[in-house]
This record gives structure tokens, C-alpha cells and sequence, in this order.
């Protein structure tokens, strides 16, 4: 914590409950925090105790997973990390190759996401439920497929897309719609607009359910 710009007391009542606090001088945590304008708090994490699908946080949704297949911005993979958290919620599954979400960016991407989504790295394409790819140039869109059951969504990273070893293994391809002069979609922008697809099938599925449909 900075020595001359300390934060509010609650703030430091809540750090306090998960461990030592420790008063610091500014240039210090301008060192550590690799920020342009340093922060005031830096916090040292146990990364062995942050949920994964065994081990998941209450509310997330197990049955709903997103696989990235070598996106190497942290960046991406960071915001990925942060729909998984906001829509579902859902787990996120890595491949090797990936940037690693714990990194600085990936963690400042995630907006403190990183604590509550269930995370596996270095991860084969996961098992069970329907594996639905998104690939740019499918003939379905994303709203033709039933994404209401155990489901994951497989996006690989801009420039190069799924490999052919990849989409063998899904069981469908899907398209996310856009207008013809955009070229693409970055791979957290067609992740983050499955997951709501995902979702809002889901709550749709449930309304009706509810109703007796």
C-alpha cells in the first residue's frame, strides 16, 4: 500500500481480511505495478487457491465453456476471462500456446475475473457437451445453433483461425454475422458474442420451461 497516497479505510479493512497489509514507499510499488500511473495497492495472490472446474466458484455454469486455440494477447485473453465471469458464468479452457491470463495485462484485462472463472490452461480441447467452432466464413450463424445444453464454444485467434486437426474434433461450425466491408472480429469480441448468444438462449429456454412450454 502507498506510503503517501493510501486508500480509503474500508478498502483497507477488506485487505486486511485476506492477510497482511503492508505500507510501502510510492516509487516502490511504481517498480512493481508496471502501470503508468502507479498504483496504489498491489496484492500477492496464492494462485493455487483460484477456482477451476473441479474446484468452481458457487453460480458458475459448468454446463457453458469457452477453448481458445492459441490467442496470444494477453489482452484477449484477459477479456475473455472477464465475459466468461459476466455471461454465464462460464469456464474458460486454454491451449498451449495461449497467453498465460495471470499475466499483468491479463489479469488488468479481466477486471478481477481471473478470482471467480474457473481457468485451465495448456488444456486439449475439452470433452463432453457439443463443441460448436466459430470460423468466419460458416454457412450458419451463431443464433442457428442450440447452445441451451452442455455446450463449449471453440474460437481460435484472428489471423489464423482453427486448424483443420481442431474443427475435425467439433461437432458443428457457426459464423458471428457482420457487415461486408468489416473484415473481422478479434477473438474476444466473437467469444464474448457467443457467450451472450449462449445465454440469452439459455434464459429464453428457461422462461419457456417456467411457462409450460
Amino acid at each position: 500500500m502507498a506510503a503517501s497516497r493510501p486508500p480509503d479505510d474500508a478498502l483497507v479493512q477488506r485487505l486486511t481480511r485476506g492477510g497482511p497489509v503492508h505500507v510501502v514507499e510510492d516509487r516502490l510499488l511504481a517498480d512493481v505495478g508496471s502501470l503508468g500511473h502507479p498504483a496504489r495497492v498491489v496484492c500477492v495472490f496464492d494462485t493455487s487457491v483460484l477456482p477451476t472446474r473441479e474446484t468452481s466458484v458457487p453460480d458458475a455454469n459448468v454446463s457453458l465453456g469457452v477453448h481458445l486455440h492459441r490467442v496470444i494477447d494477453p489482452g484477449n485473453v484477459g477479456t475473455v476471462v472477464r465475459a466468461c465471469g459476466a455471461l454465464g458464468p462460464a469456464w474458460l479452457s486454454l491451449s498451449p500456446g495461449c497467453s498465460d491470463p495471470l499475466s499483468t495485462k491479463g489479469v488488468r484485462a479481466s477486471m478481477g475475473a481471473v478470482f471467480r472463472v474457473p481457468i485451465e490452461a495448456g488444456a486439449e480441447l475439452p470433452e463432453g457437451g457439443s463443441r460448436i467452432a466459430l470460423v468466419p466464413d460458416a454457412p450458419d450463424p451463431i443464433w442457428a445453433m442450440g447452445l441451451a445444453g452442455p455446450v463449449v464454444l471453440v474460437v481460435g485467434a484472428e489471423r489464423h483461425g482453427l486448424p483443420p486437426e481442431v474443427l475435425e474434433r467439433c461437432g458443428a461450425t457457426c459464423a458471428i454475422p457482420r457487415a461486408p466491408e468489416a473484415e473481422s472480429l478479434n477473438a474476444a469480441q466473437a467469444a464474448t458474442l457467443a457467450l451472450y448468444e449462449a445465454t440469452r438462449q439459455r434464459a429464453a429456454s428457461q422462461a419457456e420451461s417456467r411457462n409450460g412450454g
